[in-house]
């Protein structure tokens, strides 16, 4: 796990030290590195077989056809970087690519950058975009939507959702956050909310139904794709969405986008509602909910009053992070899939997954 614990040190480094300065070389850097090092894996995370097993599919396809096998914007890609010989290569490059600009876009809204990348790094970096590249492009385009919210207009935020559901149909659920600022009654307003709910979570099963029967990655029982961790996937955003909820006269007066971020916190306990039900879709939803722990742990420290706790929570936090990250690496069931890591600009090219 030497390359995952080096990755995540060159971000929680300056988050323990550099959290009052932009550093902007160091943060493109920064930037520049974890594409190559998420967009450039090979045969690393759970998904990647199925991947493969998609690109060889698409490859022989027209592109019209090619874009009715899975969401049509992320099946184009797919098609495209077949037919250039990059394979899946290319559309994992172009896809970190996305998701770091949305992510870092998202990062540098916060008063510790550096801190708030950290908090994401454990698990929505290296365990969930390391593997689902579809949904990572997704969550980028709508983590850099979020970083201009208070900018876009209720028409605009609901574009670039539809957008990023052209990669990956999940993030139709985020239309309640583009159309709960429409004024009119409370109740009509409830009633829209929770068909725009329930519509995403039903879409967002059948969408990976169709993608485990073409890639047979999900473990199938009788009623569909199941995920045993949706209800810890939603915890790890559930837990500090309650502590802000609970303190929000304070938090509100820290977070500046606090209008959105307690929206998102009131989603994370809707979401647990469906838990039981709809596993496979409360686990990739829940995925969108990461800018409640990333903005929770950048904010942090401002918590404390300023002296030596601050700087004592920074380096709580950082220490903290990677612990998880250890500790999924080491105990997870499926972590087995990111061992060993390897990167394809070290690879001959006969060693590489590329199309036939």
């Amino acid at each position: 796990m030497t390359a995952y614990i080096l990755v995540y040190c060159l971000v929680a480094i300056p988050a323990i030290f550099y959290w009052r300065r932009t550093q902007p070389a160091a943060w493109i850097a920064a930037g520049m590195i974890l594409v190559i090092f998420v967009g450039l894996r090979h045969e690393v995370g759970g998904d990647w077989s199925g991947y493969i097993l998609l690109t060889e599919r698409i490859n022989g396809m027209p592109p019209l056809e090619a874009a009715r096998m899975m969401e049509p914007m992320y099946s184009l890609l797919t098609w495209l970087s077949a037919q250039l010989g990059w394979g899946v290569y290319g559309v994992n490059l172009l896809g970190a690519a996305i998701f770091f600009f949305g992510l870092f876009s998202y990062c540098a809204k916060q008063p510790n950058r550096w801190l708030a990348l950290a908090a994401a790094m454990p698990f929505l970096v290296i365990v969930a975009v390391m593997s689902a590249n579809r949904q990572g492009i997704a969550i980028g385009i709508v983590m850099y939507a979020m970083s201009q919210w208070e900018r876009l207009g209720i028409a605009r935020r609901a574009a670039w959702i539809l957008l990023a559901a052209l990669f990956h149909v999940s993030a139709l659920l985020l239309l309640v956050l583009a159309v709960a600022d429409i004024k009119m009654s409370r109740l009509r307003k409830i009633f829209l909310l929770a068909f725009l709910g329930v519509a995403s979570l039903w879409l967002l099963s059948k969408s990976e139904g169709a993608w485990a029967r073409y890639t047979t990655v999900y473990v199938e029982q009788s009623q569909g794709a199941y995920s045993p961790g949706a209800v810890f996937h939603l915890l790890l955003n559930l837990v500090p969405a309650g502590i802000m909820l609970a303190f929000r006269k304070r938090w509100s007066r820290l977070v500046r986008d606090w209008h959105l971020l307690q929206q998102l916190c009131i989603l994370a306990f809707a979401l647990l509602a469906f838990s039981p039900f709809m596993t496979v879709a409360v686990s990739r939803m829940s995925l969108y909910l990461f800018p409640i722990s990333i903005t929770f742990i950048a904010y942090l420290p401002q918590v404390m009053r300023e002296g030596p706790g601050r700087a004592l929570a920074r380096i709580g936090c950082a220490v903290g992070l990677g612990a998880v990250l250890v500790a999924w690496l080491a105990l997870s069931n499926t972590a087995f899939t990111y061992f060993p890591y390897q990167n394809a600009l070290f690879l001959r090219s006969s060693e590489l997954d590329l199309p036939k």
